[in-house]
C-alpha cells in the first residue's frame, strides 16, 4: 500500500472514532451532532478513496470511484454547516452559501452516477467544490476582524475565542489546499499524504475545541501532542528495529518481542519524565511563568493543617493568578448535607451562605467528572449548551444552572474534588481571563494540579480532625461517665444530710442557705442524670403513631406555658398528611419536640424583650426520602422570630456541654439529637441572625399497608 492510501486510511480511522466519540458525550447539543457528521463523511470519504486505490476487481470499478466522489461534494455542505454552529454564523451571505451548497449536491450527485466525471470540466468542479469552506473563512475573518476594530458584534459568543478561531482559520485553509490536492495528478503523491495526516490532527484540535471550549488552552494542547508523537516514534522503533529483520523465525520473533516489551516498560518512567520537561520547553514564555506561580503556591500550601488557612491560601492564588472581582469557597459541612460559604474574598455580595449536597450544581460536577470531561462550570459554555441543545428538557436544566450560578454572583465554578467526591467549590467572578497568561480561560488547566493538592489536604484534615476528635470524645466519655457516677453518691448523701437538718435550730439569717443548697444540689442531680441519659445506648420501641397526634399533644401541653409576650402557633398540615403515621416512641419523641419548643419560646421572648412580638410555629410537612421514594418522610418544625444563632455557633449547638443561655446544660440539644438519630431520623437547623430560627425533626414514614396492618 503506497503512502498515499496509507495517510487515507489513517485519516478515515481517525475521523470515525473522533465522531464516534464526540456524538457519544451528547447527543442532544447540535455542534456535536454537527461535528460528528462531518467527521463520519470524512471516514467515509478517505476510506472509499483506499478502497478505490487498493481494492481488488470490482472494488476498482467506477461505483468505487463515483461514491467517493459523491462524498467530495458532500464535504462542502457539512463543513459549511459545522463552521456555522460552531462560530454562531447568522449573517445572510453564509446562510445563502450552504442553501446553494446544498441544494447543488443533489444534481452534482445524479450527474456524476450518470457517468459525467469523464468530463475534465466537470470532474474538477467536483474535485474542487470543497472550495467554498475557503470563501467561507474568509468571509469569516473579515467579520472578525471588524469586530474587534470596534464595529457591530456578534451578541453571543462562540465556543471559542476570537485568537483560538485565528488559529482555526488559517489550519482550515491549509488543512483545504494540501487536502483537495489528493486529485491533482500534477502535484504527486507525498502533498496528499501529508494532507491527510494535517487533516487528522486538525479534526482531533476541532474536537477539543468543542469538547473544551473556552477552557481550551492550542498551546498546552499543542505541546503535550507533539511530545506524545515523539514518544509513540521512539516505541515504534525500538520495536522495529527489533522484529524487522526476524523474517520467518517464530522463536526469534517471540525472543524480539520481549526484549522490545522490556525495553519500553524500562524507559517508561525515563520517558514520563522526558514528556514532562519536553512539554514545558514547548510551551509558551507565558504558560512557563504561569506553571511557575503555580509551583510557588502548591510549595505554600506544604505544611498547612488547618481548613481555615487552607481555604485563605487557595483565594490568595486565585487572586493573584485569576484577578477576579471576588471569589468565595463553600466547602462540605460536617455532616455531609450542605455546602457552607466559608470564605471569601472581593466583591461576593451573594446571600447565599448554604447549598444541599444534591444540588444541580455539585450533581454537574460529578456528571462532568465521569464523562472525562474538564470538572469546571462556566456560564459561557452552559450557555453554548443551551443555543445549541435539541432538547427541551436539557435546556431547562441547563438554564436552572445558569440561575444557580448567577445566585451565588460567579460566573466560574471550580470543584475541590478527592476520592470521586466535591469536598469544596470555588465561586469565582471574573468577567475576563487574565491578560498576564495570555487573556485565554484555557489557564484554568494548569490550576488542575495546585487544586487536586489542595482537595487532597483539604481530604487528609477532614479524616484527621475527625479521628482525633473522635478519639478524644470516646476517652472523654468513659471518663465522664464514670465521673458521673462518682458524683451522684456524694450528691444523695449531702441531699440527705440537708435534709435532716432542723431549720427551727438554725439562726434565721442562716437558715436561706439551706434552700440555696437543697436547689443547687438538684440543679446538679439533674445535669448529672441528664448526661447519663445521653451516654448511656438509646433502646427505644419504635411502633406506628399519628404524627398530628404527638404535635397536638405537645401544643396542648405548652400552649399555656409560653412566657410574657409569646405566642405558640398550630399550623394545620397539609389534608394528605392527616393519618399519617411515623415509627417512633411517643414518650421520647414528645420529649425531644418540649426540648425544641421550650428553647423557642426563650428565643422569641427575646424578641419581646426588644419590643416585638415573640412567636413560636409548630408545623408538619411531607418530606420525601430521593434514596428511598416508597418510604414517606415527615418533617416536625418549630420555628421562632427570634435572634436567630450565629454561623460560627450553628455547627456547635450539638456537642455537649455548648450552650449560650447561663441557666442551660448544654445537654438538651444533644439528648434531641440522639433520640431523633435513634428513630433513624435526624435534626436540621436553619437560622439567620436577626431573622430566627427554624428545627426540623425529620423522620422516615411508615409504609401504608403496614400503618394499617398495625393501627
Amino acid at each position: 500500500m503506497e503512502i498515499l492510501s496509507q495517510s487515507a486510511l489513517l485519516l478515515s480511522l481517525t475521523s470515525f472514532a473522533l465522531g464516534f466519540s464526540i456524538l457519544a458525550r451528547n447527543v442532544r447539543n447540535s455542534l456535536f451532532l454537527a461535528f460528528s457528521s462531518l467527521c463520519l463523511v470524512v471516514a467515509a470519504w478517505s476510506m472509499t478513496f483506499v478502497l478505490w486505490r487498493i481494492g481488488p476487481g470490482v472494488l476498482r470499478d467506477d461505483l468505487v470511484y463515483q461514491t467517493h466522489l459523491l462524498l467530495n461534494v458532500l464535504l462542502a455542505p457539512f463543513g459549511l454547516l459545522f463552521i456555522r454552529v460552531l462560530l454562531r454564523v447568522k449573517d445572510v451571505l453564509s446562510k445563502r452559501l450552504l442553501e446553494i451548497t446544498a441544494l447543488l449536491s443533489l444534481p452534482i450527485g445524479t450527474a456524476i452516477f450518470l457517468g459525467w466525471q469523464e468530463q475534465v470540466w466537470f470532474r474538477y468542479l467536483v474535485l474542487f467544490y470543497p472550495a467554498v469552506i475557503g470563501l467561507q473563512t474568509f468571509h469569516l475573518m473579515v467579520k472578525d476582524y471588524r469586530m474587534q476594530r470596534g464595529l457591530p458584534v456578534r451578541p453571543k459568543l462562540p465556543a471559542v475565542g476570537f485568537r483560538a478561531r485565528g488559529g482555526i482559520y488559517l489550519g482550515g485553509l491549509a488543512i483545504l489546499v494540501f487536502a483537495v490536492m489528493d486529485h491533482v495528478p500534477a502535484i504527486g503523491e507525498i502533498p496528499p499524504s501529508v494532507g491527510n495526516i494535517a487533516l487528522a490532527f486538525y479534526l482531533y484540535f476541532i474536537s477539543r475545541a468543542i469538547t473544551q471550549q473556552r477552557l481550551l488552552n492550542f498551546g498546552a494542547l499543542f505541546s503535550r501532542l507533539m511530545v506524545l508523537i515523539v514518544i509513540a516514534l521512539i516505541l515504534a522503533g525500538i520495536y522495529g528495529l527489533l522484529v524487522a529483520w526476524i523474517e520467518n523465525s517464530p522463536g526469534l520473533f517471540f525472543l524480539n518481542s520481549f526484549i522490545a516489551s522490556f525495553l519500553i516498560l524500562a524507559l517508561l518512567d525515563p520517558l514520563r519524565t522526558a514528556v514532562g520537561y519536553l512539554t514545558q520547553r514547548l510551551l509558551t514564555q507565558k504558560d512557563r511563568s504561569l506553571l511557575q506561580k503555580v509551583r510557588q503556591a502548591q510549595a505554600q500550601l506544604v505544611g498547612v493543617t488547618a481548613s481555615s488557612v487552607l481555604f485563605q491560601k487557595i483565594l490568595e492564588t486565585l487572586e493573584e493568578l485569576l484577578e477576579p472581582e471576588g471569589a468565595a469557597i463553600y466547602a462540605l459541612r460536617g455532616d455531609g448535607t450542605r455546602y457552607q460559604r466559608v470564605a471569601m474574598r472581593g466583591a461576593i455580595p451573594s446571600d447565599v451562605r448554604e447549598i444541599l449536597v444534591n444540588h444541580p450544581i455539585t450533581k454537574t460536577f460529578d456528571r462532568l467528572q465521569r464523562r472525562g470531561d474538564i470538572p469546571v462550570l462556566f456560564d459561557q459554555v452552559i450557555e453554548n449548551e443551551i443555543d445549541r441543545s435539541t432538547s427541551s428538557t436539557h435546556r431547562e436544566s441547563n438554564a436552572a444552572l445558569i440561575h444557580a450560578i448567577k445566585s451565588l454572583n460567579a460566573n466560574l465554578l471550580i470543584p475541590l474534588r478527592d476520592g470521586g467526591v466535591t469536598l469544596a467549590f470555588i465561586a469565582v467572578r471574573a468577567t475576563n481571563p487574565p491578560e498576564p497568561w495570555g487573556g485565554n480561560w484555557g489557564l484554568l488547566q494548569f490550576l488542575f494540579p495546585y487544586l487536586d493538592q489542595a482537595a487532597s489536604q483539604l481530604r487528609g484534615m477532614d479524616v484527621f480532625v475527625r479521628q482525633r476528635e473522635k478519639e478524644r470524645l470516646a476517652a472523654l466519655g468513659e471518663m465522664a461517665a464514670g465521673l458521673a457516677h462518682e458524683i451522684r453518691n456524694p450528691l444523695g448523701a449531702i441531699q440527705g444530710a440537708v435534709q435532716l437538718l432542723n431549720p427551727t435550730s438554725i439562726p434565721p439569717e442562716d437558715a436561706r442557705f439551706l434552700s440555696i443548697i437543697q436547689e443547687e444540689v438538684q440543679r446538679l442531680n439533674r445535669v448529672v442524670t441528664q448526661f447519663l441519659d445521653y451516654s448511656k445506648p438509646s433502646a427505644l420501641e419504635l411502633r406506628p403513631v399519628e404524627v398530628s397526634a404527638i404535635v397536638d399533644r405537645v401544643f396542648t401541653l405548652l400552649q399555656n406555658s409560653a412566657p410574657e409576650g409569646v405566642t405558640l402557633e398550630r399550623l394545620p398540615e397539609d389534608g394528605a398528611l392527616q393519618g399519617a403515621c411515623i415509627a417512633a416512641s411517643s414518650e421520647r419523641l414528645i420529649q425531644v419536640l418540649i426540648n425544641l419548643v421550650q428553647n423557642a419560646f426563650r428565643a422569641a421572648h427575646e424578641n419581646h424583650a426588644q419590643g416585638g412580638h415573640g412567636q413560636v410555629r409548630l408545623s408538619v410537612e411531607r418530606y420525601r426520602n430521593l434514596n428511598r421514594p416508597s418510604l414517606q418522610g415527615i418533617s416536625i418544625s418549630v420555628e421562632d422570630n427570634g435572634p436567630g444563632i450565629s454561623p460560627e455557633n450553628l455547627e456547635r449547638i450539638f456537642i455537649p456541654f455548648f450552650t449560650t443561655s447561663p441557666q442551660g446544660t448544654g445537654l438538651g440539644l444533644s439528648i434531641c439529637q440522639k433520640i431523633v438519630e435513634a428513630h433513624h431520623g435526624r435534626i436540621e437547623v436553619e437560622s439567620e441572625p436577626g431573622k430566627g430560627t427554624r428545627f426540623s425533626v425529620i423522620l422516615p414514614g411508615v409504609h401504608q399497608g403496614e400503618s394499617k396492618r398495625n393501627s
